[in-house]
């Protein structure tokens, strides 16, 4: 018996000791990494997956005392630089020896907001309230103060710097408050080179109108009509600029070329309260935003990480009341401030992070076989990476295996990318088979100008003939491939189905019937480059009972609204007019179905003019039925169209009141039975 109490003492130790084990090994991260799917809806709008932890909180240094700090920077020697705006003060930190190492004041700041620092020591400081830049050496001694431009080309801009960054040339740029024309370009003595970078505004349909319409007295008069405000500006290592922009999530972090312009192709995704950016050696892009997100970016603007939260009534490292700004060190780590609660914030890259950066590293150096075998490693870690299949994808691309590459970018979800590969492996395939297509066209053209030549007696043409009659004479086909009729010849077919000899019941369900199937494939059967909804994502039931019921309700309000208004046409008849009609937008359907496969993202434009083509013309031939049908003239038809969807509306309306009041009623009897249940019985 002692044995078997020491065993099972022994045991229950054990599955304490693997608890406590699995504890100890859990996320040391107060908020999820997230990284953006590529794949787009139709809307342009971006997916977010959850991904392995990037960065894990490291130190959190309360000791500086720090009031309203408003930015930071790092130099080579990895010394910390802060703008202690409210303190009035630049406090410097030694990373390595966990030390501040200065406490600088100077009697004429008043809200130093900005601070970078240059390789040759050289300490910039942007005052918005003194309407200054202060420059000084690595001893803290002046060396300049730059003041409003006075020349003329500056005009009535104010001169409010707030952030700022410099190069090894002496051009300095600020952004200042209240500046709409852009980031303030200065030499190194302060003189003025011009606006750089200016963003565009933005400006409503109605604004555009107001535009052309109002005298420019009266857009004088107008506000909100100025372009969005800079937040910050930062330089890398080869000067080239970067700013971040307030007010908008999509494309507010550009990196511009000499000229000022936007060397992003495609639009950056980001947050509108985007506070400050960081571009270290390798060229990553990070960002802040107040709420407390942190971004990290590839040097083509594509996102990587995402991590970060807010928070407002709790002190939690890694979480924020308003994340102000930030750098990065030698080492790779994060530092963050948070600018109400004036704590610094540093992060360490984990192990996935760092891989990631290594093979991105690798790629964009050339080595793209080098670069596979890491995002193998990043795969043992997350095999569902998104990053690692789209770093995989890319560098299959490079090796011209555009087939592998198609296979990680579906994996990632990133319909532009398979697309372009998409795009070389089909010419790849067509100078290899195109040919044989060809020739193949040519023989079976040759065949059937053969078979013209020699059926003298229009044996062919008969069994043609024969053929077609005997389907349209069959009771539920026939009817169904009156459609096509219809389409071509629609004024004497739906005189036709007016007189009864044409279309019934049966003929126009199944047309209702392969629209439907037309539709759903639509949705959701089409290649993988056009297909940006899965099928989890529907609620098929909702989709299935709100197709149906859009054509009962037309039905039904297009025969009420005629039949008081002197239509002519029947309730069977109105029922079978969109039917038939429907035959052009079904046909598109299942092409453009089909097609999908076989065109890239460059083929769109034809598919949305083959759906506008297919669209119309069953709108056309809609129209054409209830005017045939009803007897009525163009504005009648027109008339009665609209009376159909204003009386479909007030049902719908009619029929959400009354399933709302429906649920208050059974939610009081459902009550009032409980407590007649509970009290009573």
């Amino acid at each position: 018996m002692k044995r078997l109490k020491y065993a099972v003492t022994a045991l229950l130790m054990s599955v304490i000791w693997l608890g406590n084990s699995v504890v100890t090994q859990a996320s040391q991260t107060t908020s999820y990494t997230y990284t953006i799917i590529d794949r787009e809806d139709k809307n342009g709008n971006f997916y977010y997956t959850r991904t392995q932890d990037a960065y894990i909180p490291e130190r959190t240094i309360t000791k500086m005392g720090l009031n309203a700090p408003e930015d930071m920077y790092i130099d080579d020697d990895n010394v910390m630089f802060i703008a202690d705006t409210g303190n009035k003060r630049i406090v410097t930190y030694d990373i390595d020896t966990d030390m501040v190492t200065n406490d600088f004041t100077y009697p004429e700041f008043q809200t130093p907001k900005g601070i970078c620092v240059t390789k040759n020591g050289n300490i910039y400081v942007a005052d918005s309230k003194a309407k200054a830049v202060f420059v000084f050496d690595k001893n803290w001694e002046l060396i300049q103060k730059i003041e409003r431009p006075t020349v003329p080309s500056f005009g009535e801009t104010p001169f409010e710097p707030s952030k700022l960054a410099a190069d090894e040339s002496g051009n300095i740029y600020v952004v200042g408050e209240g500046v709409y024309s852009g980031v303030i370009q200065l030499s190194d003595a302060g003189d003025f080179h011009g606006f750089f970078a200016v963003n565009k505004a933005n400006l409503s349909l109605f604004q555009k109108i107001q535009s052309v319409v109002f005298t420019r007295e009266q857009l004088a008069r107008l506000v909100d009509r100025n372009p969005t405000t800079f937040a910050n500006v930062a330089l890398d290592n080869r000067g080239i600029v970067y700013t971040v922009t307030l007010g908008s999530r999509m494309d507010p972090i550009k990196k511009h070329k000499t000229n000022g312009s936007n060397m992003f192709s495609n639009p950056v995704f980001g947050y509108s309260d985007i506070s400050d950016v960081w571009v270290d050696d390798n060229l990553l892009i990070y960002t802040t935003s107040k709420t407390g997100y942190i971004d990290v970016y590839t040097p083509d603007g594509e996102m990587i990480f995402e991590f970060g939260s807010y928070v407002s009534n709790l002190d939690v490292a890694g979480l924020y009341t308003s994340l102000s700004t930030m750098a990065v060190d030698n080492y790779g780590h994060i530092w963050t401030i948070d600018g109400i609660k004036g704590y610094v914030q540093s992060y360490s890259p984990t192990e996935y992070a760092k891989q990631v950066y290594q093979a991105l590293n690798l790629y964009e150096g050339g080595y793209y076989e080098e670069s596979l075998a890491v995002w193998d490693d990043v795969l043992a870690l997350n095999q569902m990476s998104v990053i690692a299949h789209n770093g995989i994808g890319k560098a299959y691309m490079s090796k011209y295996d555009y087939e592998s590459a198609m296979e990680h970018f579906e994996v990632a979800g990133n319909h532009s990318k398979f697309s372009d590969a998409f795009w070389e492996l089909r010419n790849v395939w067509l100078q290899n088979y195109l040919q044989y297509f060809l020739i193949a066209a040519l023989l079976i053209y040759l065949c059937i100008v053969l078979v013209h030549k020699l059926d003298k007696e229009g044996k062919v043409k008969q069994w043609r003939a024969n053929t077609k009659a005997k389907m349209m004479s069959s009771k539920g086909l026939g009817d169904t491939l009156y459609a096509f009729t219809t389409a071509r010849h629609p004024l004497d077919s739906y005189y036709d189905i007016r007189v009864g000899k044409k279309g019934t019941v049966l003929g126009a369900s199944i047309l209702y019937v392969l629209l439907f199937v037309a539709f759903m494939l639509y949705m959701l059967g089409k290649g993988f480059i056009y297909q940006y909804v899965d099928v989890q994502d529907l609620d098929i039931s909702s989709i299935v009972v709100g197709f149906f019921a859009i054509i009962i309700l037309f039905v039904i309000c297009n025969y009420l609204v005629t039949s008081i208004n002197d239509g002519q046409g029947s309730l069977k008849q109105v029922y079978m007019i969109p039917a038939y009609a429907s035959i052009p937008l079904t046909l598109v359907l299942f092409g453009i179905t089909i097609v999908s496969y076989v065109v890239t993202t460059n083929e769109a434009f034809f598919l949305s003019v083959a759906l506008l083509i297919g669209a119309v013309w069953t709108g056309i031939l809609l129209y054409i039925g209830l005017l045939t049908v009803h007897n009525y003239t163009a504005g009648e038809t027109i008339k009665s169209i609209i009376l159909t969807f204003l009386f479909i509306f007030i049902v719908v309306v009619v029929i959400m009141i009354v399933t709302i009041m429906w649920d208050r009623v059974w939610s009081f009897v459902s009550t009032l039975g409980e407590e007649l249940t509970q009290n009573v019985f």
